[in-house]
């Protein structure tokens, strides 16, 4: 039984996507930033700024997509699954390029030692935490992009599939969100 087809009206739409513009134009001008701080890797860390935004903007993006299937409710998948591919794909480079800069973090001198000598309790707890929680959201997008395509457009039929997927999306997005506030943390206190 389908609980109705799920629509927005033309001005929710513009409200939504406006919301996303503003937003992604707001958030990259901190990893821009980057690009021109006096650091051997600031190209390394505004890269993985760029990415890590990105992702973060996309997959903040898609869980207004992932709401509607959560319900139940039909929803284009032909569009989430492409939003879904590119969420993936964007994660995957924060993922490296966030490794990439992590040689840095963990190397002679670098901020961790730095962290470790003033607050080792920071190191400990909150890095660590960021270290694991920062990859989990490339496989549950690789799950969720796998079953989108896996199954095809049929899957609409399929509610606890579409149950899954959307609560694989939202469940990425939050250890994003998470990854994203500690990774800011640690810029403010010592930038790689």
């Amino acid at each position: 039984m389908s609980a109705g087809h799920y629509t927005h009206d033309n001005f929710g739409k513009t409200v939504m996507r406006s919301q996303v513009a503003i937003a992604l134009l707001l958030l990259l001008c901190l990893p821009l930033a980057n690009f021109w701080f006096p650091s051997a890797y600031s190209i390394k860390a505004g890269i993985h700024g760029l990415s890590a935004i990105s992702a973060l903007a996309v997959g903040t993006y898609l869980t207004h997509r992932a709401l509607p299937l959560v319900k139940g409710m039909q929803v284009q998948l032909q569009s989430l699954r492409r939003w879904v591919l590119a969420a993936t794909l964007l994660n995957l480079a924060g993922a490296i390029s966030g490794n990439w800069i992590y040689m840095r973090y963990r190397g002679q001198d670098g901020p961790r030692d730095w962290i470790l000598e003033r607050v080792p309790a920071i190191h400990n707890v909150l890095m660590e935490f960021k270290e694991f929680v920062s990859l989990f959201p490339f496989p549950l997008m690789l799950s969720a992009t796998a079953l989108l395509y896996y199954y095809g457009l049929p899957m609409q039929t399929r509610r606890d599939l579409c149950r899954f997927v959307g609560i694989t999306i939202l469940v990425s997005w939050s250890f994003l969100l998470l990854g994203f506030v500690v990774g800011l943390v640690l810029a403010k206190l010592r930038f790689v």
